[in-house]
Formats: C-alpha cells, sequence, structure tokens
C-alpha cells in the first residue's frame, strides 16, 4: 500500500532520527567534557573562607593564593584535602617551623619558610616571595601566626606588582594586616616613591 514516496519518507525519517541520536550523543559527550573541566579547574583553585575551618584568619586572596594565620589542629591535613600544593610559612624557627615543615611534606605538599620578624618586610624578603608565588605549585597559601605578616607581605607583593596602595592596603588588612606592619609597609612605601 506504501507507494515510492512513502518509502523515501521513511528513509528521510530514519535518517533524521539517527542524526538527532548523534547529535544528542554529542551534546551528552560536550557537556560531560565540560562538567569534568569545571570540577577539575575548582579543585585547582584556593577554597573560599568559609571552606576552610582549621586555619586562623584564612582569607582567600586570589583563585591561586589564600593567606592565613596559625594551621590549627588538622589544617595541614584539611589544606591538602582541599587541593592545596604549596604552603608559605613567614613564622621564624622559634614559633614551630620545624613541626610544619614535617607535616606539611607528609602530606604531600611543599613547604616553603621566609622568616618575617615584627621589624618588618625586606627586599630580600619580598624578592624571594615574589619569585616563590610566580613560580610554585598553586594553590598556595602564605600565612604567619596571625595574619599580620602574611598581610603585609601580600601587601608589598601586590604594590611591587602596580596595584594602587588603597587597593594593596586593603587587600592586606582583609588578610590580617595590623596597623604596626601596615605603617611600616607604608613608610617603606612613600621611601621607594610607590605611595
Amino acid at each position: 500500500m506504501c507507494s515510492s514516496n512513502c518509502a523515501t519518507l521513511y528513509v528521510i525519517y530514519s535518517e533524521t532520527i539517527t542524526e538527532l541520536n548523534m547529535n544528542s550523543t554529542h551534546y551528552i559527550i560536550i557537556l560531560l567534557l565540560i562538567s569534568f573541566i569545571s570540577i577539575t579547574q575548582a579543585a585547582e583553585q584556593a577554597p573560599f573562607g568559609n571552606q576552610i575551618k582549621a586555619v586562623t584568619n584564612y582569607n582567600r586572596a586570589t583563585t591561586q593564593v589564600a593567606t592565613g594565620g596559625k594551621l590549627n589542629e588538622g589544617g595541614v591535613q584539611e589544606l591538602a584535602e582541599k587541593g592545596f600544593k604549596t604552603i608559605i610559612d613567614l613564622r621564624t624557627e622559634a614559633e614551630g617551623t620545624l613541626a610544619e615543615k614535617q607535616a606539611v611534606e607528609a602530606a604531600g605538599m611543599r613547604y616553603i619558610n621566609i622568616p618575617v620578624t615584627s621589624a618588618g618586610i625586606s627586599d630580600e624578603q619580598l624578592a624571594t616571595f615574589t619569585s616563590i608565588v610566580e613560580q610554585a605549585a598553586t594553590p598556595m597559601l602564605l600565612h604567619c601566626a596571625s595574619g599580620n605578616r602574611a598581610g603585609a607581605m601580600w601587601t608589598a607583593y601586590r604594590l611591587s606588582k602596580g596595584i594602587e596602595p588603597d587597593i594593596a592596603f586593603e587587600e592586606g588588612r582583609t588578610a590580617g594586616m595590623q596597623i604596626s606592619m601596615e605603617e611600616k609597609l607604608k613608610a617603606s612605601c612613600r621611601t621607594k616613591s610607590m605611595c
């Protein structure tokens, strides 16, 4: 009962269904790839503050760099689980850096110590930090005991990169920098004609 027109319509219908199925499969594959890439990229970023509990004054400075104070009990493990690759500790040896170094390395992360005192940040310390932050595996945590020195180092780094002083100092205060370190940085900034 079906004429040649009917057979032609059936062939067109079959080809269309096959093409739609192929396109659907392609769309599903593309969506899965996009989802995988998004998850992978998110895993390689510093988490937001509400996602890290065991670091005093934790602050996400950028997608790759976080700042903070003391690592509390379980802090090293939490950072490793959240994907951190590098820990930069600004505390002095007397503040317990050896124990943290051992714990960080045992957890598979890189530990770097740049001892900074309340005297302020030297040009050499800033140069060392700059070299590390621009080459080390990320995400990374920059920390000290309270966030004061970490905030100051972040401010000095941002100033050295040409960030407006008002913005750089606000970022430093957000990271935990206190007025005493801020005043030292401002004096240095004025001396170098950066402020």
